[in-house]
């Protein structure tokens, strides 16, 4: 096939039928290095790893396609078919190349700056927005239809858990979906039964016990790490998580003493973790801002499930 023949078959971007589409970004390009033109760039190497610990095109685009045919089979809706999208936490992305050639709009933001400019330098079909660790979000009252969020609540505490998913039905349409990820049950028991699981996770065996146990009794189960989101607790996480004090200051501790951290962290600066999430606890607590239409187990590469949620609106059965 050559020429226009070409450009007439791939040029449709997400448009194209799904089997196509995940062919051409997972193996075509690299079979064929011309049609590279059809898909997304990929950010260089420091990029691709930060967002997902690869360093290979390959894997990255590879990672980008079983996203996107999860999240395809829990919308109720081809995503194609909806206007508004926002990646919430889009990082450079893996998913964020999938969605060339759509024919809505597609926005995204994270908190990095280099995430958010090199988006902007390089996908001329999304624009990216810095946002702040903490809520509100920039954007107007229902102006997506979707909402997606790939590992972000899988690394928040339970008050900036509360704090944006209030933000994300603000910003969701009466009739919007929202399809967000959690480590839940099968993340919790790969991390228990398989030491490759457990050492990615890179957290404190006895933090990790606790959270099991918090887990256990149907409770958000965060445990502390040390990254460059993570710094102090924020006051307002003090004083509206009474009880918690106390098993944050720990495991701070043991990240000081682990790293050899001196300096006195700024204030107000943001918990960031490895979250675990019963499905239960999500029935109960994030029903109060949506109602949860399904909770997709083991959804992506049988770890992270997606929560699929309608927002709930006044006046909106």
């Amino acid at each position: 096939m050559e020429g226009k023949d070409v450009s007439e078959k791939w040029s449709g971007g997400c448009r194209l039928p799904f089997e196509e589409w995940a062919w051409i970004n997972g193996n075509g390009i690299f079979e064929e290095p011309r049609l590279r033109e059809y898909v997304a760039p990929f950010p260089p190497v420091p990029l691709m790893c930060n967002v997902s610990g690869l360093t290979a095109e390959r894997d990255f685009a590879r990672h980008g396609v079983d996203i996107y045919a999860a999240l395809s089979e829990a919308s109720p809706k081809p995503l194609t078919e909806y206007e508004n999208v926002l990646d919430f936490g889009c990082g450079c992305r893996r998913l964020a190349r999938m969605f060339k050639g759509h024919p809505g709009r597609v926005t995204g933001c994270d908190v990095d700056p280099g995430h958010v400019s090199w988006i902007n330098e390089n996908l001329d079909y999304m624009k990216a927005v810095r946002t702040n660790v903490h809520p509100p979000l920039p954007f107007e009252d229902d102006a997506f239809d979707l909402v997606i969020g790939i590992s972000v609540f899988t690394h928040m505490n339970e008050w900036s858990q509360c704090g944006f998913l209030k933000e994300l039905r603000r910003i969701s349409s009466p009739d919007g979906r929202l399809l967000l990820t959690i480590h839940g049950e099968t993340a919790l028991e790969r991390a228990k039964e398989e030491k490759a699981i457990f050492d990615m996770l890179s957290v404190d065996g006895e933090l990790f016990a606790e959270a099991c146990g918090r887990f256990g009794r149907n409770r958000h189960a965060f445990i502390l790490q040390h990254g460059h989101l993570t710094e102090s607790p924020p006051e307002t996480a003090r004083k509206e998580e009474p009880g918690k004090t106390a098993l944050w200051k720990r495991g701070w501790r043991h990240l000081r003493e682990r790293y050899n951290i001196r300096r006195k962290a700024p204030e107000g600066a943001y918990e960031y973790g490895i979250t675990f999430i019963p499905g239960k606890y999500v029935a109960e607590h994030w029903s109060r801002w949506f109602r949860v239409e399904e909770i997709r187990r083991g959804a992506i590469h049988n770890f992270q499930d997606i929560v699929v949620l309608r927002p709930r609106k006044e006046g909106v059965r």
